[in-house]
């Protein structure tokens, strides 16, 4: 079993950078298909935060892969759903690991999801559990699409290949869509109302500003709807505050960078948008019980 050293780069790394460290099919550097194997190194841009939203499917051996603060186990069909920024790198992998694997960028995103609504809730069942182990019929059809995909990008002077992709990429989000609904009884649901889709709009907006956004009321002039609104659907829908939401993503990117980079407690609160480090401090220990030096002293 190999282990992956990581370092401490908190950069945020392109598609760009990605095919030229591995031999990818792209299209226009928006989307790109590749296959990871043992002898896949990017060590030096490890853990990786990827500007991208990524789906990736173990094909054989076993590995264990680091997704923000948390550790998952893969195995043979194991799904994996990686959301944009999220921090990542590959911890150990047995000698005969490999996987297929397709990123998109965020500008590709943005271009398709505001079509498919009902998609939203997808991303928002992966970004709690991002790996999901699938039966042999399951993980044939997504590794389908991820080949139909790849073989359609070596297509490069056909005049509809970006309609043709961005049809086949939704295709494949409605395929995990279909296969979470089964594996949940029917738990992960499209929105069927306004209020359900301001909801899943509110929650992408978080997980793309809290870094410089912490008002309720930026997330609701987002959505052109008033704060008191927002905040009303949040709490209906979810039992938890618009604030709440907010807080959590900064505290959890806190953790992540406190874990599994050097940046030192000033870069940190810089990177937050906070006015300062004492703010910081304060902060982070109201919510978690630690400071952010005792927090990573104790969890690294």
């Amino acid at each position: 079993m190999h282990t992956q050293n990581t370092s401490s780069n908190s950069d945020l790394v392109t598609i760009h950078q990605i095919v030229r460290n591995v031999n990818a099919d792209n299209l226009n550097e928006d989307i790109i298909v590749f296959d990871h194997g043992v002898s896949f190194h990017m060590s030096d841009i490890y853990p990786l935060r990827l500007d991208a939203l990524v789906i990736a499917i173990c094909t054989e051996g076993v590995g264990k892969i680091g997704i923000d603060i948390r550790e998952y186990e893969l195995k043979k069909n194991s799904l994996i759903v990686i959301q944009p920024k999220n921090y990542i790198y590959l911890s150990e992998y047995s000698e005969d690991f490999q996987s297929s694997i397709m990123a998109c960028s965020k500008h590709l995103v943005q271009d398709v999801l505001p079509k498919l609504t009902d998609i939203l809730p997808l991303l928002m069942h992966h970004r709690t559990e991002p790996v999901t182990d699938l039966t042999e019929e399951e993980a044939e059809g997504i590794k389908t699409f991820l080949k139909f995909i790849r073989l359609k990008l070596r297509e490069k002077k056909t005049p509809f290949l970006k309609q043709k992709v961005h049809c086949m990429l939704q295709a494949a989000l409605y395929e995990m869509m279909d296969i979470n609904y089964k594996k949940n009884s029917g738990k992960v649901e499209s929105p069927k109302s306004r209020k359900e889709e301001i909801m899943a709009k509110f929650i992408l907006s978080v997980s793309e500003d809290f870094r410089t956004q912490r008002q309720v009321a930026y997330y609701a002039h987002k959505l052109f709807i008033t704060p008191k609104h927002l905040s009303s659907v949040v709490k209906e829908l979810s039992g938890r505050t618009a604030g709440d939401w907010i807080e959590n993503y900064v505290i959890m990117e806190a953790k992540v960078l406190l874990k599994t980079t050097d940046m030192t407690i000033q870069e940190i609160s810089v990177a937050l948008n906070f006015p300062n480090q004492s703010f910081f401090g304060k902060y982070f220990k109201h919510h978690t019980g630690f400071s952010p030096t005792i927090y990573r002293r104790k969890f690294t």
